[in-house]
């Protein structure tokens, strides 16, 4: 019975990540009249979607451009901000309900590490999962679930982690129309830098935690 848990829970993730890959995503257009429809709603039904998209695989770039489109690059990020960090906590909260007591049974050596660089370093590692593109975005929200990170740590450091990424997805929503223009180019030159400067930051993080063993 308590490996019923994590069972569940990879049987969750696979058939969102599955589903999400079946169903029609709506296009800019679709989104645009989702959003004129909503009325003065419209932030509030807008911050739900990235919430509730953010828990079943809907793909984060999609809505953080969709935000700079919709909204502007100023106002479109905060909302999708809020929506993704919500919906970070969405999957965080079911994911450590499922499978975390179980999982910590089962750490290697090397799983160990970087439970501890969650355990003593939450905000830091939470940080160093949004700044690498590699990553996706909601299997890491499951996956810091199971982990000993605290989960106002999480949030915050999910939080803050996601402002560069998702003002330059806005940027480029916002860009759309012209992708070749300086901005769009900086944009995408400065994604390039904060992936580089994850990998960085993780490495020394997990060397940190391995010589503290």
């Amino acid at each position: 019975m308590r490996r019923a848990g994590p069972i569940l829970l990879v049987l969750l993730v696979v058939a969102l990540a599955v589903a999400a890959q079946l169903v029609d995503l709506p296009d800019g257009t679709q989104l645009r009249a989702l959003v004129d429809g909503a009325g003065n709603a419209a932030p509030f039904a807008f911050v739900a979607v990235c919430a509730l998209g953010t828990a079943v695989f809907f793909p984060k770039p999609v809505l953080a451009t969709a935000a700079g489109l919709l909204f502007g690059v100023g106002w479109g990020s905060a909302l999708a901000i809020a929506g993704f960090t919500a919906g970070a906590m969405i999957a965080f909260t079911i994911a450590r309900g499922l499978g975390r007591d179980t999982v910590k049974g089962w750490l290697g050596e090397r799983l160990a590490v970087l439970e501890r660089v969650f355990a003593r370093r939450g905000i830091e590692a939470t940080l160093v999962l949004r700044l690498l593109p590699v990553l996706p975005f909601t299997l890491a929200n499951y996956g810091a679930g199971v982990t000993s990170v605290k989960g106002r740590h999480f949030a915050l450091g999910t939080a803050l982690g996601l402002v560069p990424s998702t003002v330059l997805a806005a940027v480029l929503g916002d860009a759309l129309s012209d992708l070749g223009s300086p901005r769009s180019i900086a944009a995408l030159a400065i994604w390039a830098v904060l992936a580089a400067v994850g990998l960085w930051w993780g490495r020394n993080l997990i060397t940190a935690a391995a010589r503290a063993s």
